[in-house]
């Protein structure tokens, strides 16, 4: 009776203990607040389908945390469960979360949702999936992005605050993509009638949204004036009035201050992370060397976006740093001057002009042709100098005591130094005159033979003091010249008239011209930043001399084109042998300086120097006197052939 009792007792007990186990995992092991915990763990793990399968409807919650997170740039999230109220058992419990985002480019942005939980047959309770579990604000069809708006981009200013380049008026040219029926022959046409590669422009068309803009060239409006007609019998074409940051005309210092266009991988991958896809910036130039300062940052913010990617609604703003303006040392006039001077060397010739301020070293023009050429020859060129070297040489000569201006030098046709055969270029001269005169009519013949008078490193002592040889630490590539010292006689006799090893850029030889303005050397500056540097002063007797020296290459010698400009100006032409060939070719070079004023011109391939360099500074001498100034007209495409999309990045 007792073991049976017993085991009665027994068995009881273990009913007993079954059914309070199964109370406790009813109350314990399926809450609100469990799923809560879970759904919060996983999205902050990335782990977007495990979000998923702790709410209701996994599939639509899946779609729609992915859809966030990839609009969100593909941010990281930390999400922390704050509990459940009403004892996180009931129907009525209400959930609570902190949602923190780490945005690229934004930061964190925080923000709490509410979470309703629904209990679903065969798996307990879940949360109810609603878009505004993730944000308050979101209701279906809509989703989180962000936005980024480009700064107004900065301005290029001379020396005195006149813009040189700024917003001015635009034609973007392009097609709707949508609106195409045949990329293919569109972009084929546009590519024809306007010079452009139509295989990038048929590929934007075809990846892009039905509602894109997409951009094949941009135009200045008297540009598209000259193609209006033609542009509108192209099936799908379409144009868009804008602004754009351009210079005057499209000549006006293109080289120098650079152009704006779509960045290339490369590029954005050296500028990083504040930029991105279909960004423009700075392509060469000052525009390229200062983009950080004339685009600055963008302005993003996080925005609701419906189904179609439109924003709706911002819900966080980062603004930017402000894009600033760019002050130069150029001179609008001066620079104007410079564009009319080249404005009729053709299409194909290859020409660098500079302008510096004698007193300081300031650049005050910068002018290039060919205009389609990105290439700055003028600041950044390697040229032998030819005869424009013989104030150099003449320097060297006079603070040797070898000549002065009255002495009676030769001036054959040909002659032989160390066994080699010198002539001349410009004016032949006569059998002896004074060096005043070989000096005047660029003698070759009379310099070649004073090497002999000379120091080994006396020529390229000289150049130093010039500014010869100079590291020059500006913005843009720019080329202070060479002047090593010559390997034996007939080296230093060739150096005499700028020829053996030495190298120089228009804008060294500028320098050299301003020396004798100014009676030193300043180093050329382009933009206030740039450090001042100058060389020792020239002695006074030196610079009075080849002040008079040059001189008389305008009145009487191979500089008269320049003879009925107006005031006091000083020069010296150069013809310099290049290449190979019987007779080699040349270059043509003319420096020259009026008041605090000096120039230097390049002609690559030029005959003569002062047949063919001279004249251009003519020119610019008169239209500096006549107060040009460049104003929209000259023709030719603006920008870079480009596509773009809509503005910022859509996530």
């Amino acid at each position: 009776m007792i073991a049976v009792g017993t085991l009665a007792v027994v068995v009881l007990a273990i009913g007993a203990a079954v059914v309070v186990g199964l109370g406790l995992v009813g109350r314990s092991d399926d809450t609100p607040a469990k799923h809560l915990d879970a759904f919060a763990a996983a999205w902050t793990k990335g782990d977007d389908a495990g979000a998923s399968r702790e709410t209701d409807a996994p599939a639509r919650a899946l779609a729609g945390l992915r859809a966030n997170r990839a609009g969100l740039d593909g941010a990281p999230v930390r999400v922390a469960a704050l509990g459940v109220a009403n004892g996180g058992s009931g129907a009525s419990s209400t959930g609570r979360a902190r949602v923190t985002w780490q945005v690229p480019q934004l930061g964190a942005w925080s923000y709490t949702v509410s979470v309703r939980f629904r209990k679903v047959a065969g798996r307990g309770w879940r949360v109810a999936w609603a878009p505004t579990v993730v944000h308050p604000k979101l209701t279906a069809g809509t989703r989180l992005g962000t936005t980024r708006t480009a700064q107004r981009r900065g301005r290029i200013l001379d020396r005195a605050g006149a813009p040189l380049v700024e917003a001015r008026p635009v034609v973007r040219v392009g097609v709707v993509a949508g609106k195409v029926t045949d990329p293919t022959a569109t972009a084929t046409a546009v590519g024809q009638l306007l010079q452009i590669d139509a295989k990038p422009f048929a590929r934007a068309i075809r990846i892009g949204g039905k509602q894109q803009f997409v951009t094949a060239i941009t135009l200045r409006p008297e540009d598209y004036a000259n193609v209006t007609d033609q542009l509108k019998a192209i099936p799908g074409v379409q144009t868009v009035q804008g602004t754009a940051q351009l210079a005057p005309t499209k000549p006006f210092a293109r080289q120098l201050l650079g152009g704006v266009g779509e960045l290339s991988a490369e590029q954005l991958k050296r500028l990083g992370s504040g930029y991105a896809v279909g960004d423009v910036g700075g392509q060469w130039g000052l525009e390229a060397a200062f983009e950080a300062r004339l685009a600055g940052t963008p302005n993003r913010a996080v925005v609701v976006r419906n189904a179609q990617g439109a924003p709706l609604e911002q819900l966080l703003r980062r603004p930017g740093t402000r894009a600033q303006d760019l002050k130069t040392l150029l001179d609008l006039r001066a620079q104007s001057a410079a564009e009319d001077a080249l404005a009729g060397v053709g299409d194909k010739a290859k020409v660098g002009l500079v302008v510096v301020r004698p007193s300081s070293g300031d650049v005050l023009a910068v002018a290039n042709r060919p205009v389609a050429d990105t290439s700055d020859r003028a600041l950044a060129g390697q040229y032998p100098p030819g005869s424009t070297f013989k104030v150099v040489s003449t320097d060297a000569l006079l603070q040797a005591g070898a000549v002065t201006p009255d002495t009676t030098v030769g001036c054959p046709s040909t002659v032989n130094v160390g066994g080699r055969s010198y002539k001349n270029f410009e004016g032949e001269g006569g059998t002896t005159e004074p060096f005043s005169t070989a000096f005047a009519q660029s003698c070759n013949t009379a310099f070649v033979p004073l090497a002999k008078k000379l120091a080994p490193d006396a020529l390229t002592q000289a150049g130093t003091r010039f500014g010869l040889g100079a590291k020059l630490a500006l913005p843009v590539a720019a080329y202070g010249g060479q002047v090593p010292q010559p390997a034996d006689l007939v080296a230093r006799a060739s150096a005499m008239i700028g020829q053996d090893r030495i190298l120089a850029s228009p804008l060294a030889m500028a320098g050299v011209a301003a020396t004798v303005a100014n009676g030193r050397w300043h180093s050329p500056r382009l933009v206030p930043a740039d450090p001042r540097a100058a060389g020792d002063p020239l002695p006074s007797g030196v610079v009075d001399q080849l002040r008079s020296l040059t001189r008389d290459v305008i009145t009487s010698g191979t500089g008269t084109a320049l003879a009925g400009t107006s005031g006091d100006v000083h020069g010296k032409s150069g013809t310099a042998e290049y290449g190979s060939g019987t007779p080699p070719p040349t270059h043509a070079w003319f420096i020259a300086y009026r008041d605090d004023v000096a120039v230097a011109v390049i002609v690559e391939g030029g005959r003569a120097g002062g047949a063919v360099a001279a004249p251009l500074v003519a020119r610019f001498f008169s239209a500096l006197d006549n107060g040009v100034i460049a104003t929209s007209g000259t023709t030719g495409t603006s920008g870079t052939t480009g596509t773009t999309g809509t503005t910022g990045t859509t996530g």
